[in-house]
């Protein structure tokens, strides 16, 4: 049998590859491979040696498909050359050998081919043979859908009967023919405009196919183009309705009618949303874009949940509630976005709600029949090419306990998983979640409505979302197996009723990947108590895994994120040590939580704002713990709003862990300052239990998922020792912390002073004095720190003895209360009886030339 390769490249144009008989991979700077010859460890080696910023998981499957490219193929196989330009597939012979063209500006590792087949649709193939050559990976062999490929060339592509645009929306001329309509009759409803457009184009089929929201698709079509011309200038949104401007009439006058205006509003859109983005750092990953055109798609009238766009772009639903609702962000339409069983957030959202025409019901929910779900955002996303990471999923599907069996040795013997659906009648793959809605709560009648809406998920997951080519894999006896759908669903009768849905999987050869060796992040996926979970968003993790077990090399380890080392102007900076700032962050590394704890003035706060931020840059938050704080406050809960209702609103915890999940590869900190006063038990809860164990999954008190806290996340509490409830921090918290003294006394604090005055070009008598009165404190936790004299203030007219006199004496009247009158503490401690011992010591040291001892013998 012919085998065949798929090959993505994103550098040279296609009509460039047609044209120079060739296939090519980049990472030139490895050279010829020739001289490393067909070897997986030794191209591994090179690798790391060219590219020692890549990632370490990264590195085995990139020198796998490398090392294929130059060794494996043999000339008369084909290769498969998707287009980057325009949807269509290119198709050759291997004609040569491997060979590296130094003199080439890019792409040097080439293989010459003569193309059989250019410009075949990708249309003319499969859904699943697409879904296949969707492959993340630059270089592979395709396994499942060789045979259509090979057709292809020796009977011709199948054909796909033109309908002259029926098959698709025709976005480009439904923005033009607006801009016409308002260039006509100025301003115009959205309505008019819509129902204008309708009249003057011959709507085709897909044009006017209805939406599972009962719309014609050509509605919300121009709908979301609207929000692309008003990015580019080219219509205003008023009070009185929709109207063209200068720039809109320009571009009716200037471009050729074929020209698909659609293309350039959708552009400016994309670069408007990337300015407002720059502005807020946090929103900087790719999800946030797919959010911006998922909010697109919700049509006047309509809405959906945090939780649905979160579904469908791979993100988490309080990361979608932030953003949709960032004033800077300022999208379009972000009222239709609504939580879960809620309602919205605010009135004015409500309102306007209700001015398309949403109605709400006792509660202040919204009328179900307006709701877009998941499933309809993604089919919509889906048509129009958004979703660049949905053609290959990746599942978890569980059949380790089922019925008390353990079935995975059977499905890894036989090349098959499957689901027990016990009471399910048969069904056919390919249902829709409609249909098989109320089969599922007839069959399951017995059921509650959340194991019925659990099954649900599973059941339409198994049948009609997981396709042919996804990857899937099972967990058994601490192990993880991992493989490639092969088939579509089948359904039939088991014995004892445990895999009554059945689908083949070609399951990699391999004993299996211990758990210790999994990525943090999957490893917590994994643990995930429901028989079928989407771990699309670990995809790439599962490819590396595959091709590591592939090519028969140990998987790799993915490492946590490493701390910036402290540095020498970090250090300058702080007037403390750089070696006592490494031992921070050394601990930081190695157990993500710190507490620094000392007396007042001794700069815990300071110190660790400066530590975070030297560490995670902007990714930085800040909380203070007091009596009353909560785990509402601090993660998440309900909360009343204006009009009466309640709002499940996130704290700092969960913002953070939002942020992090988002930006793996940062770090980001979290500051409890004064942690002690807060009644640790009540304010984390459940999360306790996650502090020590990251890996793990917590059910949350107030959500339907499963939580862990990720590795990326780093905790730096302060906490006072002068008001003793430290004392009160049980052995559970101690464990789970890294403690570290900041004390007057000792270092690194005792030297800051007299460092920063050094800095600020001060004398030393200030020093003098603070150690002075230190050593007239007996009790270590009520000793002065430094910081309050490192103020300007203090060093100007008679800064010194009101800070004396309001800060200083206080405290230790505090401290002595019950033992000493104001008069006692002030002789004792008051700034005139400290000047005076400093004085004499310094006479005392004129005389011996040691101070330290001078101030000794003056007590």
């Amino acid at each position: 049998m012919t085998i065949v390769w798929g090959i993505h490249n994103d550098k040279i144009p296609a009509s460039q590859l047609v044209d120079g008989g060739f296939v090519s991979l980049g990472w030139d700077e490895l050279g010829d491979l020739r001289h490393l010859g067909d070897d997986q460890v030794r191209m591994k080696e090179a690798v790391t040696a060219a590219y020692p910023s890549a990632k370490t998981g990264a590195i085995p499957g990139l020198a796998g498909y490398l090392r294929r490219f130059a060794f494996d193929v043999a000339i008369g196989d084909l290769v498969v050359a998707p287009s980057k330009q325009q949807p269509v597939y290119n198709i050759g012979r291997v004609t040569g050998d491997y060979e590296f063209r130094a003199e080439a500006a890019l792409h040097r590792h080439r293989r010459p081919v003569e193309w059989l087949v250019i410009d075949a649709p990708r249309e003319a193939f499969s859904q699943s043979a697409r879904y296949e050559m969707g492959s993340s990976i630059s270089f592979f062999q395709v396994a499942n859908h060789a045979e259509e490929f090979v057709q292809a060339v020796e009977k011709g592509v199948p054909s796909i009967e033109s309908d002259n645009g029926a098959g698709q929306v025709r976005y480009g001329l439904l923005q033009r023919t607006a801009l016409e309509v308002l260039r006509d009759h100025d301003p115009r409803r959205r309505r008019e405009v819509i129902d204008e457009i309708a009249a003057r184009l011959e709507l085709n089929e897909a044009e006017l196919q209805r939406t599972k929201g009962g719309q014609p698709r050509y509605e919300p079509a121009i709908t979301f183009g609207s929000t692309d011309m008003r990015a580019a200038g080219w219509i205003d949104k008023t009070e009185d309705g929709w109207t063209i401007t200068d720039a809109g009439r320009r571009v009716l006058d200037t471009t050729p009618a074929t020209t698909d205006l659609s293309r350039i509003s959708s552009a400016a859109y994309r670069e408007m949303q990337a300015a407002k983005r720059a502005t807020e750092g946090r929103f900087k990953t790719a999800r946030y874009p797919l959010i911006d055109s998922a909010v697109k798609l919700i049509g006047e009238g309509q809405w959906i949940t945090y939780g649905d766009i979160a579904a469908v772009v791979g993100a988490n639903a309080p990361s979608v509630g932030e953003y949709v609702h960032n004033e800077t962000v300022g999208l379009d339409g972000h009222h239709r976005v609504v939580p879960a069983g809620q309602p919205p957030y605010r009135p004015e959202w409500r309102a306007a709600l209700e001015a398309e025409g949403v109605e709400f019901d006792d509660r202040g929910l919204p009328d179900v029949r307006r709701r877009v779900t998941a499933e309809d955002l993604r089919e919509e996303m889906d048509l129009l090419g958004l979703l660049p990471t949905v053609p290959r999923r990746a599942w978890l599907v569980r059949g380790n306990s089922i019925n008390g069996k353990d079935l995975v040795p059977g499905w890894l013997d036989g090349g098959r998983v499957s689901l027990a659906a016990t009471n399910l009648r048969a069904v056919d793959g390919g249902i829709s979640r409609d249909d098989l809605k109320p089969i599922v709560d007839e069959d399951y009648a017995h059921a509650s409505y959340d194991v019925k809406g659990e099954k649900l998920d599973e059941f339409h997951a198994f049948l009609t979302r997981m396709q042919d080519g996804d990857l899937v894999v099972t967990v058994d006896q601490g192990r993880l197996y991992v493989g490639t759908l092969a088939g579509e669903t089948r359904y039939q009768q088991s014995s004892g009723g445990d895999s009554n849905l059945v689908r083949d999987v070609d399951w990699v050869d391999s004993d299996g990947i211990a758990y210790a060796d999994l990525p943090p992040e999957l490893a917590a996926k994994l643990k995930v108590q429901r028989d079928v979970v989407d771990l699309t968003q670990q995809r790439d993790t599962i490819e590396g895994l595959l091709d590591t077990e592939i090519e028969q090399v140990p998987p790799p380890r993915v490492e946590k994120v490493v701390l910036n080392p402290a540095t020498p102007d970090l250090s300058a900076e702080l007037h403390v040590s750089q070696a006592w700032l490494q031992e921070c962050i050394d601990l930081l590394n190695d157990r993500p939580q710190l507490i620094f704890y000392g007396p007042p003035g001794t700069g815990k706060t300071y110190l660790a704002q400066a530590i975070a931020k030297h560490v995670a840059g902007e990714n930085v938050r800040l909380v203070q713990f007091h009596p009353a704080y909560s785990y509402e406050d601090f993660f998440e809960g309900y909360r009343p709003t204006e009009e009466g209702g309640f709002k499940l609103k996130p704290g700092p915890l969960r913002k953070v862990v939002s942020q992090a999940r988002e930006n793996p590869r940062d770090a980001h900190v979290l500051i409890i300052d004064e942690i002690n006063r807060g009644n640790l038990a009540k304010v984390f809860g459940e999360l306790y239990f996650l502090l020590e164990y990251r890996k793990d999954n917590v059910e949350l008190l107030y959500a339907d998922e499963e939580f862990n806290l990720p590795e990326n996340v780093f905790i730096i509490g302060t906490m006072n020792t002068a008001d003793r409830s430290i004392a009160l921090v049980d052995a559970a918290m101690r464990r789970r912390f890294a403690f570290l003294p900041l004390h007057p006394s000792e270092d690194p604090t005792n030297g800051i002073l007299r460092s920063w005055m050094k800095e600020q070009n001060l004398p030393s008598h200030v020093a003098d004095l603070h150690d002075e009165l230190n050593r007239r404190i007996e009790d270590s936790d009520f000793k002065i720190g430094p910081s309050y004299f490192m103020r300007k203030a203090v060093h100007e007219g008679n800064g010194l003895e009101r800070t004396w006199r309001t800060s200083i004496l206080p405290l230790l009247e505090e401290h002595h209360f019950g033992e000493l009158d104001g008069k006692q503490v002030a002789a004792r401690y008051g700034l005139a009886a400290v000047q005076a011992a400093v004085a004499q010591a310094d006479v005392a040291a004129a005389d011996t030339g040691d101070v330290s001892d001078a101030l000794s013998d003056a007590h």
